[in-house]
């Protein structure tokens, strides 16, 4: 049994009895050494998967989804800008909080997540992975710039690491990458916000995001231009171009909704030689981040839960 060494507290001669016979007491399982043994897994259960499967977890940003990564996960260390160290070690009291790259590595973490945008991932991500270190990333749309994602390939290589990206807000890159190896002919991605989200963004000079009336498209291009304008709304322009056709010829159309109220809908279309593909996904929004949706963090939660990433570069 492999979880008798989590289980200290139960006395030897039942977990033998309990490992030897474990169905003597039939199917339910109403005796007292089973129930003893299933009280003491069940206790430890969620703390021993995040030890077990995760290893030692650092992340890179305590916002909006670092702050939901760490309630969610054991996390060992962070990387924050020095105005926020105070209010980060206040809120992880076991974890190292510390505000440059390579204190971070110094805690020897198994992994580490970045939540914190394109601007960290350049900032860091090379350091990270050169210091021998998997490096998880949310904000893919730095890899719009093709220059950038080859050399952080490259630094992946040398050191015998990998860039793991999480799904995001989006389902079904499992399917846009089977379509993929038959050949693909074409790859849309709509992502539909509410006007608001758009704020701060060319989008805002562009339109009167407060007077739009119907679904209006604001932005029509390739990924890797969309990543470049809207950084903060369109990482997932990228991530579906890496898993699909690529950054020149994914089709990005970025649309403000005023009838999404509560939260943000991305949509995938592809066809190819072995068929056609449509995935749609509605995501209430973060609370603090229009331009972002909850399950964004989650799908962080998820990856680091499972060991599984749905992409793993180079």
């Amino acid at each position: 049994m492999d979880n008798v060494a989590v289980v200290a507290g139960i006395a030897a001669q039942e977990l033998v009895q309990w490992m030897n016979n474990p169905t003597s007491c039939g199917p339910a399982r109403t005796c007292a050494p089973c129930r003893r043994v299933g009280a003491e897994l069940a206790k430890d259960a969620p703390a021993r998967f995040n030890r077990l499967v995760s290893g030692r977890i650092a992340l890179i940003g305590f916002g909006a989804i670092g702050q939901v990564v760490a309630s969610e996960v054991d996390v060992a260390a962070v990387l924050v800008r020095d105005r926020y160290l105070e209010s980060a070690r206040r809120a992880l009291p076991g974890a190292a909080v510390v505000a440059s790259v390579e204190d971070l590595l110094a805690t020897g973490p198994d992994i580490v997540a970045e939540c914190a945008g394109q601007p960290a991932v350049r900032e860091y991500g090379e350091a990270v992975l050169a210091g021998g270190t998997d490096l998880m990333v949310i904000s893919t749309g730095a890899f719009g710039d093709r220059a950038f994602l080859d050399r952080m390939c490259g630094a992946a290589r040398g050191a015998g690491r990998r860039i793991l990206v999480p799904a995001g807000a989006t389902a079904g890159l499992d399917g846009l990458m089977a379509l993929r190896e038959g050949g693909l002919d074409w790859v849309r991605y709509t992502s539909s916000k509410p006007p608001h989200a758009w704020l701060d963004t060319p989008a805002e000079r562009a339109f009167r995001l407060d007077a739009l009336q119907e679904p209006t498209v604001i932005h029509s291009g390739p990924a890797h231009e969309a990543a470049r304008l809207y950084p903060k709304n369109a990482n997932l322009a990228v991530t579906i171009a890496l898993a699909g056709l690529g950054l020149e010829r994914t089709q990005v159309d970025l649309v403000a909704d005023p009838t999404l109220t509560t939260g943000n809908i991305g949509r995938i279309e592809a066809s190819g030689r072995l068929g056609v593909l449509t995935v749609e996904m509605a995501g209430r929004a973060a609370p603090d981040n229009p331009k972002t949706s909850q399950v964004t963090a989650y799908s962080i939660v998820h990856t680091l839960r499972s060991g599984r990433a749905v992409m793993a570069l180079p």
